[in-house]
């Protein structure tokens, strides 16, 4: 077994020599850590620099993930010692710096990982890019705000951002150019990316995003400041038998309780109806109580200064198809509790905002749904809707400010429409309804160790799916290297890709497709603009 040594500013790592799921070889170094391990006095605090070691650290495996429940397995899993990082190359020896892309992994801010259970490097890493994934602290761990110095919340987005000053200061060493940094993820990772781009705390830690799935505009990027009554880290607390409102005694018991018993206690701080509404627990908050906050403001202030890099964003044809896997949400009981109050289906920021949009709660029910009962009939009319309200919408808001500033970076929009019989994310998720649902290109962009236990296979050689892996990981590290996700025409990408424009009526995107091509969304026509129309 091929070993490789790194000596990097902490120590020296040992990674491997492994075997391409297609062919080839890739070097991997697992387990690095990037910080001390968030554990004792540090639980709940920001990430503090690791410190070096003697002597030579295996690299081979993968370190501890982050504390969370397995929906596949609706077990507890990980570890608090969690803030492990990895690398992937070709070639380390490589006279010419390559482009770095590091992957931020998504998961509701509760769950994901950054190894190779999803976000396994073989197809990337192919494509001369040396590839970084990580794991942040979730849930409780990683986003509890106490709205009190002694817990300050978005100790998880802190987290990505020590790992990229990390890979500022070491991935050279593995071949790879620190002056050439991509951020991407999907979902909740995309939402991450976008905050990244807007934070003073990053700025020069990368030069390049990719928003997939998300972005700060969508309504469960951020929690609002609680009342004491409303407060997660209260209510925890409460759920757990410490009944107080002094945030110091709530951040000095949570201390004292076993982190799987915190991450599997505060499920049960939603209801049902909550749950219905697809309510995030833990989540980005305004840390204005931290010493080192990552909002200095407020948000509509720091969304507005818009994305200053150069910025690819879009999302896939049918989001909301993966709430399909939730049958708290997607039942003939909760259907009929939605037709019964229309408000269940609504985000609860989206509803706070419904006054300054041109349309009413019964004019929205109608735009979706006409005449019909919300039910298993209409259940097609019901993904639109929750499309719209949990990603369409607040990407589109995005790209709008994006293109309304004239500090902004060239933005790039797309929306991945490529379906597949044997879609191996519909085959994981279970979900058998048309369109490309939420996260189903990253198994064109990742190959997903999972598919071994659910003895599955990848796309063989000469198929659409392994055309489509192609493609996107060459229109992905395009876009790492040169800052357009279609520098020149080749069969893989025969068509030059424009950035979105400024205009009155236009939206100019790429459908990713068997055949891509670009297409145009007009403005006040779009299903998500929800503009009041009359029956």
């Amino acid at each position: 077994m091929d070993r490789v040594e790194v000596c990097i500013r902490d120590g020296k790592l040992i990674g491997i020599v492994e075997k391409g799921i297609y062919g080839g070889h890739y070097i991997a170094f697992r387990g690095i850590p990037y910080a001390k391990p968030p554990i004792g006095e540090l639980r709940f605090k920001d990430p503090v620099p690791p410190e070096p070691w003697s002597g030579s650290r295996d690299a081979s495996k993968y370190g501890n993930v982050a504390v969370q429940i397995n929906d596949i397995k609706n077990k507890i899993i990980g570890d608090e010692d969690c803030l492990y990082l990895n690398v992937f190359t070709t070639d380390i020896m490589s006279l010419e710096k390559r482009p770095v892309m590091v992957w931020i992994h998504g998961g509701k801010f509760s769950i994901g990982s950054g190894d190779s259970s999803f976000h396994g490097p073989d197809y990337i890493v192919e494509k001369d890019v040396v590839l970084v994934t990580l794991n942040y602290r979730l849930g409780v761990l990683g986003f509890l705000n106490l709205y009190n110095k002694v817990a300050t919340g978005n100790q998880g987005l802190k987290d990505v951002i020590l790992a990229l000053q990390w890979v500022q200061k070491n991935i050279s060493e593995f071949g790879g150019d620190s002056g050439n940094v991509t951020i991407f993820g999907e979902s909740a990772g995309g939402v991450i990316v976008h905050y990244l781009t807007l934070f003073s705390l990053s700025e020069g830690l990368f030069h390049k995003a990719i928003s997939q799935s998300g972005t700060v505009t969508c309504p469960w990027a951020l929690t609002e400041p609680e009342s004491y009554s409303t407060n997660r880290g209260l209510l925890l607390a409460k759920k757990l038998g410490k009944v107080t409102e002094d945030p110091k005694d709530v951040y000095e018991f949570l201390k004292t309780i076993d982190a799987k018993k915190l991450i599997e206690t505060e499920k049960f701080l939603v209801t049902k109806k909550e749950r219905r509404q697809y309510f995030l627990i833990f989540t980005p908050t305004l840390d204005h109580e931290s010493s080192n906050p990552v909002f200095p403001e407020d948000l509509a202030t720091l969304i507005h200064r818009s994305v200053k890099v150069p910025y690819l964003l879009g999302f896939t044809s049918c989001e909301g198809s993966i709430f399909l896997n939730d049958y708290e949400l997607i039942n003939k009981e909760a259907l009929s509790d939605i037709d019964c109050d229309f408000k269940l289906a609504i985000y609860p920021t989206v509803l706070a905002t419904l006054p300054k949009i041109p349309i009413t709660l019964y004019q929205l029910r109608s735009l979706y749904f006409g005449d019909k009962n919300i039910s298993e009939e209409t259940l097609a009319n019901y993904i639109n809707l929750i499309s719209d309200i949990f990603i369409m919408r607040g990407i589109m808001q995005t790209v709008d400010i994006q293109i309304n500033n004239d500090n902004s970076g060239k933005t790039y929009l797309y929306q991945f429409s490529y379906e597949s019989e044997s879609s191996l994310m519909k085959k994981i998720l279970n979900i058998d309804f048309p369109g490309a649902c939420h996260c189903e290109e990253l198994c064109y962009l990742f190959y997903p160790d999972i598919i071994k236990e659910l003895g599955l296979s990848v796309p063989a050689p000469d198929s659409e799916d392994y055309k489509m892996i192609n493609r996107l990981t060459q229109m992905w590290t395009d876009f790492a290297k040169t800052g357009n996700p279609t520098p020149v025409i080749t069969d893989l990408t025969p068509i030059k890709r424009t950035p979105v424009k400024r205009a009155e009526d236009v939206y100019d995107y790429l459908d990713i497709d068997v055949e891509p091509r670009m297409k145009t969304f007009r403005k006040g026509e779009q299903r998500w603009d929800w503009k009041k129309r009359e029956k």
